[in-house]
């Protein structure tokens, strides 16, 4: 995976590798990877997620989110704050379900976009697979498809379920089945949010890798003296050390030290100090930085105020324009959480356990506590 140069317009291009019978997930394959590294490198990207993937959550399932789900000890609440976080980043979430002989599901966990990648389609267009796999970067030497872990995809249908048993064996050596949530069904795979504002990510970092760069490298309170010859190796390491001495340990090689070749008897030019300083400036990125985080912010659909609450204009960063933004964030992931509620509800009736009603808790629900009536 390359960084940039190789962020292309059509770096999302999906296309069908026939050797391993997968849909390749960007021109390298490795595009969740691409923006997961984009999200840790780029600050506005990974607070984006993080409001989003709160927006997403809300106060989670409550009391009903308690029951464990897999053998990991994961509740149904962690569940859903992994699977929150999973979709905030790439508008895509695959979650493994195992059944057990009563074709109940016993486990459900989340899987990495990293690992996941849909198999090709049969004649009429359907990709019934789903191969999950940890080298698509090839990071541990080239890919070895004997290695690859297929899973059907997910059907509730108990017939389906059935089939998909006896062609494994036995209920032992059924794998289960992965359930592919994503923002558009209409695609192999979803646009994340960060794909309009990928450059502007990578601005971020490179932003960044300049500041450190000029602070750390640059010859900040440097200093160039030029003295005369020195007439033996001694003397040159003598006057070095004594130099080193007065500059303290701290600021030792600060100073570069030149022997001219010219003799003079003018004292003034014997010994001269120049300073070497840059002119380092840590604003030449300010305007980009800030046109960066705006685009950033619009891409996610978060107010600005959330990711730079200096922003906020008039009225300050006052707490009730803090809760009146966070509310709006949280009104506009509507349509996440109700198809999170509904995938979790049809998933939870049918576990072992089962749950019905799950509803995902409105943090800023007012609920006014019920008065008995005094007589």
């Amino acid at each position: 995976m390359k960084l940039y140069g190789d962020v292309k317009n059509n770096i999302l291009q999906v296309k069908l590798d026939k050797r391993n019978d997968v849909y390749n997930w960007g021109l390298d394959n490795l595009f969740p990877q691409l923006i997961e590294t984009l999200i840790n490198q780029s600050v506005t990207s990974k607070t984006c997620v993080d409001k989003v993937a709160k927006a997403i959550y809300g106060k989670s399932f409550g009391e009903l989110g308690n029951v464990i789900v897999n053998s990991d000890g994961q509740t149904l609440n962690e569940l859903l704050r992994i699977s929150a976080r999973q979709y905030s980043k790439h508008n895509n979430l695959f979650i493994h379900i195992g059944y057990n002989g009563l074709f109940q599901i016993k486990s459900l966990k989340v899987l990495t976009a990293n690992d996941v990648r849909v198999g090709k389609a049969d004649d009429l267009g359907y990709s019934g697979k789903l191969l999950v796999y940890d080298n698509w970067n090839k990071a541990d030497g080239k890919i070895d498809n004997k290695k690859f872990k297929i899973y059907d995809r997910f059907n509730p249908n108990k017939t389906v379920i059935q089939s998909q048993i006896d062609k494994a064996g036995n209920i032992n050596k059924y794998k289960g089945q992965i359930l592919h949530l994503q923002q558009d069904s209409n695609t192999i795979y979803s646009l994340p949010d960060l794909n309009p504002v990928i450059g502007e990510a990578l601005l971020e970092n490179n932003s960044q890798i300049f500041r450190s760069n000029g602070a750390e490298k640059g010859f900040l309170n440097t200093k160039l003296m030029t003295v005369q010859a020195f007439n033996s190796d001694d003397e040159r390491r003598q006057f070095t050390n004594k130099l080193n001495d007065l500059q303290g340990a701290e600021n030792s090689g600060n100073i570069l030290l030149l022997e001219s070749s010219n003799v003079t008897d003018d004292l003034s030019k014997q010994v001269m100090l120049e300073d070497l300083s840059s002119a380092y400036n840590d604003k030449l990125f300010e305007y980009s930085d800030g046109q960066a985080e705006a685009n950033i912010c619009k891409a996610f659909g978060v107010p600005k105020v959330l990711v730079n609450p200096s922003e906020s204009g008039l009225f300050g960063n006052s707490g009730e324009l803090l809760r009146e933004a966070k509310k709006q964030l949280f009104e506009d992931r509507e349509e996440e959480r109700d198809m999170f509620e509904s995938v979790f509800n049809l998933l939870m009736k049918n576990f072992q356990e089962p749950i019905d009603s799950l509803k995902i808790i409105n943090p800023f629900e007012i609920t006014t506590p019920t008065q008995t009536p005094q007589l």
